[in-house]
């Protein structure tokens, strides 16, 4: 997992049979607020591995999940954590709402990682201020919706998902959406 110089406060562990997902947050939200959070990742998290089963995402990382524990690690953090991330990773200047470290997806020998019992997926990080910020401009979209949005994001990226085509991206977009729709209805 990616490794820095900062305090993340350990929020909640969430497992299912064959995975596992460790939450974190720096102060970027009261504890109450964070736990209703974790609360809504606990609902949109087996219905997204669901999903991603139905669209076959699986095959992407030529998985056999039945053989795997997956592990994934979701930090909810700040836009300065999030700009020096994407200075150091990317090479690109200010924050931005999500980023995806992917490790098995992005493996040089795919098969070295396959061999492992515990796979490491990679580390979501989802910048709350910059959502915050965000939802200024659509009013109607509550924080956590907008939240939850950006967790699928991340996990789409671990799952091998880009969206570097018009055709790429209104599959992401429509898989988050299903995911929306089920979580908050």
């Amino acid at each position: 997992m990616v490794e820095l110089a900062l305090s993340h406060e350990h929020v909640a562990s969430l497992t299912l049979p064959f995975m596992s997902l460790e939450i974190y947050a720096d102060e970027v939200l009261p504890s109450a607020r964070l736990q209703e959070l974790s609360k809504l990742v606990e609902k949109a998290w087996p219905l997204f591995l669901y999903i991603a089963e139905q669209e076959k995402l699986y095959e992407e990382l030529t998985l056999n999940i039945q053989k795997k524990i997956l592990e994934v690690e979701l930090v909810w953090t700040n836009n300065q954590t999030m700009q020096t991330l994407n200075q150091e990773y990317r090479q690109k200047e200010g924050p931005t709402d999500v980023l995806t470290f992917t490790l098995l997806a992005d493996a040089e020998d795919p098969d070295l990682w396959m061999s492992l019992p515990v796979l490491q997926l990679g580390s979501i990080f989802v910048s709350v201020e910059y959502a915050q910020n965000a939802i200024l401009e659509t009013p109607d979209t509550p924080l956590e919706r907008y939240l939850i949005e950006r967790f699928v994001h991340g996990m789409l990226h671990l799952f091998g998902m880009h969206h570097d085509t018009m055709e790429k991206f209104e599959k992401v977009v429509t898989i988050q959406n299903r995911v929306l729709e089920s979580v908050f209805q």
